[in-house]
């Protein structure tokens, strides 16, 4: 199957040994993708594309065993990422659990990683990005385009040097030429922190659970549906749960609190809680959410503008009014300190009911604010 082919099965690529930004080492990498359009010369027409946490490296159309992408809206044929100009790759993060080296993968001892895998940040997470581009022969990237935790990624790419300095692979010399944030800071604030921790602890009661009752049956899932639950309510904003579900009941109550009814809202997060945990490892699930908690562009990049004078991409960061989870001020702050730094950097925002999911659920506005941008 040739690069650019859709509705294929995701590939692989591999690369060698990597040592991580706390120190953790693996061996060797394999990194899986996917791409969209056909490739020009000299990469001028390549746009990367960074997934958000609980997604993977299939944004669009139908793929092997899969329905639909995570972001149909936004790539496609005509469609703001138009894979009729652009050559789209999409892979699936470093410690993924959609055939990228993750915890699951087997360990120096043949038995998986699990606890014992490498602590990972958004930034060995762009320059686990960078080897599997190297690895396919993309020397250059015309644009990074990343959402949620894919912006936490996008932020590192606008803020990269391009290895310059002490290079350890020839991968690290790979930059992007303009980097599109979406609904993401450049650092992850307290209350970002808690809610994570909030969501591993949920994971933690299944691991206790199963420990305890020690008969190898199937895993429990109760704390992972709680830590989706946790999840899913800071990706909303109140006044789009309040449009969507009110105090509307699934199952009225009865009279004891034995039999206490299940409001719609309640009903909508088991639901989704179920959902995730069919086809998202709680491993990389806890990988993923302490590398957001790591996400600071500012640590170890010393001088008088720590991040922001470093790189030359252009930037676009979009905030959305009524996200909770990353508020548009946090995401407009990079902005500003990209200007201050005398960088050419664009701030827009996103005005809708639908929280930090707008990204998801609201892709018109997002789509004209990119294609605006594109055609300055």
């Amino acid at each position: 199957m040739a690069l650019g082919d859709a509705g294929a099965r995701p590939r692989c690529a591999r690369a060698g040994p990597f040592t991580f930004q706390y120190g953790g080492r693996l061996d060797g990498l394999e990194i899986s993708y996917e791409t969209w359009g056909s490739r020009e010369h000299a990469d001028a027409n390549t746009v990367l594309l960074v997934h958000p946490m609980t997604t993977d490296c299939h944004v669009t159309g139908l793929a092997f065993e899969q329905a639909m992408g995570w972001w149909e809206e936004m790539v496609g044929p005509g469609r703001p990422v138009d894979t009729e100009r652009a050559f789209v790759v999409c892979p699936n993060l470093l410690g993924g659990c959609y055939g990228t080296t993750g915890p699951r993968a087997p360990g120096p001892d043949g038995e998986p990683w699990l606890g014992r895998f490498p602590l990972t940040t958004p930034r060995d997470m762009m320059r686990g990005m960078k080897r599997l581009l190297h690895a396919i022969g993309i020397q250059r990237v015309a644009r990074v385009v990343g959402p949620s935790m894919g912006g936490m990624i996008a932020w590192e790419w606008a803020t990269d040097d391009g290895g310059a300095g002490e290079r350890a692979h020839p991968a690290d010399a790979i930059e992007a030429r303009e980097v599109v944030v979406v609904a993401a800071p450049p650092a992850a604030s307290a209350l970002e922190i808690g809610l994570n921790y909030v969501q591993r602890e949920g994971l933690a009661l299944d691991d206790a659970m199963d420990a305890a009752r020690g008969d190898g049956a199937r895993p429990s899932r109760k704390g992972y549906g709680v830590a989706r639950a946790a999840g899913m309510l800071s990706y909303r904003a109140p006044v789009g749960l309040a449009e969507k579900f009110g105090r509307e009941w699934f199952s009225p109550p009865g009279r004891t609190l034995d039999e206490p009814g299940v409001f719609n809202v309640e009903s909508w997060l088991k639901h989704h809680g179920k959902r995730l945990a069919k086809r998202f490892d709680p491993w990389t699930y806890r990988v993923y959410s302490r590398a957001m908690d790591l996400h600071d562009v500012a640590v170890g990049r010393e001088g008088e503008s720590p991040w922001a004078a470093r790189g030359n991409a252009r930037v676009l960061a979009v905030g959305i009014r009524s996200d909770c989870l990353y508020p548009a001020p946090e995401v407009r702050a990079g902005v500003d300190a990209l200007r201050d730094a005398g960088r050419d950097a664009t701030y827009a925002e996103i005005d809708s009911e639908h929280g930090h999911d707008a990204f998801l659920l609201d892709t018109d506005p997002l789509g004209r604010i990119l294609g605006d941008w594109v055609r300055d």
